[in-house]
């Protein structure tokens, strides 16, 4: 794997095979944050609201990764319940530029999600005339797309939704750990020229200026690594990078890179203490498309 090719090449290199023992350490902490999301709305009740309005519900993931948003949704029992009701399922499509991603996230489904058209490319090369879809999502997903090419891509995303579905964004934002550990980690490279990732600030403009309908609000939470784990701590902020070539001990002498990790460890307990603020949008082309929104969980916050 490389190491100075640009954010969005790195990613793909590690959306691999070859990235798996990585992938797999840093998911070992990284599983909360698709919890949190599963838990932070009623899904099943949105996903139950849509089956009473049509016969069937088509769904994209836009950057699917390996499947563990579903994974999450799919612990929940009020999703994981719908497969007994006759005749309801959501019909899964899956969009990534990796074929590793695809067919991971694949495998991750079960009833009442079923795999459906796989797309290998990215958002903004997508052409989306698969038809319409009641439901379009990206968590944690779209951080390597540059800002200035969000509208492009969200387009795409927003086009493709029918006139009552609605759309799910989750993503960091810039005061939170993923954005910002990553503005550190660029500021700490020597050529300095590395593209920074898209933060959920950006992506809400983007979806505004497209003319949606959004409901945002912020969800926070604290990602902790033991004090006994610094094999876990390297592979964790290793792929928070896409960088498995700088090691922990080169994380904690490079600045500002250094002072930033400083600051997320607790002396008293020796762990680190990552900070998440995550921007969770709900999007439709009309306000009475916003049906997941009326399906908030309260005290998740």
């Amino acid at each position: 794997m490389t190491v100075r090719s640009d954010t969005f090449e790195r990613s793909c290199e590690h959306w691999s095979d070859a990235g798996r023992e990585e992938m797999e350490a840093f998911y070992e902490l990284a599983r909360i944050d698709y919890r949190y999301l599963a838990e932070a709305y009623d899904w099943a009740s949105a996903f139950q609201h849509l089956a009473d309005r049509k016969s069937g519900i088509r769904l994209i993931d836009v950057a699917c990764g390996s499947g563990k948003f579903p994974q999450a949704l799919l612990a929940c029992p009020g999703v994981a319940g719908l497969s007994k009701i006759p005749n309801f399922k959501l019909d899964y499509d899956l969009l990534d530029p990796s074929p590793f991603s695809v067919r991971e996230a694949k495998q991750a489904l079960a009833a009442p999600f079923y795999s459906g058209a796989e797309f290998c490319c990215t958002l903004q090369d997508w052409d989306e005339d698969a038809g319409l879809y009641d439901i379009a999502w990206a968590t944690h997903a779209l951080y390597c797309v540059p800002a200035e090419e969000l509208e492009q891509g969200l387009a795409r995303m927003c086009n493709s939704l029918s006139h009552d579905g609605f759309g799910f964004i989750a993503q960091g934002m810039r005061d939170g750990h993923y954005v910002g550990f990553y503005d550190q980690y660029l500021a700490s490279m020597a050529d300095r020229d590395g593209t920074p990732y898209s933060d959920g600030g950006q992506v809400e403009t983007a979806l505004k200026n497209l003319g949606m309908q959004v409901h945002s609000r912020v969800l926070n939470y604290t990602t902790v690594v033991p004090a006994d784990r610094p094999e876990l701590l390297e592979s964790y902020l290793q792929r928070c990078a896409f960088d498995d070539a700088l090691s922990l001990e080169d994380m904690l002498q490079r600045e500002p890179l250094a002072g930033y990790l400083a600051s997320c460890h607790d002396p008293e307990s020796g762990e680190y203490q990552f900070p998440q603020r995550v921007g969770m949008m709900v999007f439709s082309h009309t306000e009475a498309g916003l049906t997941l929104d009326d399906a908030k969980v309260s005290g998740v916050d």
